[in-house]
């Protein structure tokens, strides 16, 4: 029977074949400044940052930072109650009602005069002070209000930038329509009044 002759490969072929694989290996990982597929990685904490970032973008996750589309209205937050008012110059109009798991407290939506779209809100009190959050974009908060409300229940106090606290702005909002969601709290000496009293019921089913 014929057996074809077994032989070693010469030296020479070990270090080429050798050689090869490891060319191609070089090939087929990334280098240091770029990813598997190409994306440039900025340098410094072995480019995470931005590698999240740039995979981010390409699956078009909405980014934490950076610009946003606007908040269409929610159809749950159609028949809240009204309150109006400024925030700085802009004219405003707040959609809000109280939470069903937590006393003292709101959630809702606002929209300003120039229309682009809603931002969210989230806001309690306590003892005649107003804190509430909000959110352009449902996921961080944008704005935080601080103020104080007064015997008919309006608020009054400051609004501030969340990514640039250097910008404050005075607001002001009142009920609208004889629906008080955030109860009036009147703290002069003569008022006999040191707790804000219950919420009238609202003529809103569920609230």
């Amino acid at each position: 029977m014929f057996r074809p002759a077994r032989f070693a490969p010469s030296r020479p072929s070990l270090v080429a074949a050798a050689t090869a694989v490891v060319a191609f290996a070089a090939l087929a990982l990334p280098t240091p400044g770029s990813a598997a597929d190409g994306t440039s990685l900025s340098s410094g904490s072995l480019g995470i940052n931005d590698a999240i970032r740039d995979g981010e973008a390409r699956r078009g996750n909405a980014l934490t930072t950076g610009p946003v589309g606007p908040l269409a209205p929610r159809p749950e937050y159609a028949k809240l109650p009204v309150y109006v008012g400024k925030v700085g110059d802009k004219s405003v109009r707040l959609r809000v009602g109280p939470k069903t798991d937590t006393r003292d407290s709101l959630q809702g939506e606002y929209s300003t005069s120039d229309g682009k779209g809603v931002r969210l809100l989230s806001g309690e009190w306590d003892n005649g002070s107003f804190l509430m959050e909000e959110s352009d974009d449902g996921t961080r908060v944008s704005g935080n209000w601080d103020g104080r409300i007064d015997e008919h229940g309006a608020v009054r106090g400051t609004w501030t930038d969340a990514f640039n606290p250097a910008i404050v702005l005075p607001f002001a909002i009142r009920p609208l329509g004889g629906y008080l969601v955030i109860p009036p709290f009147d703290m002069r000496p003569s008022s006999g009044v040191t707790y804000a009293p219950p919420p009238p019921k609202s003529s809103i089913s569920g609230y």
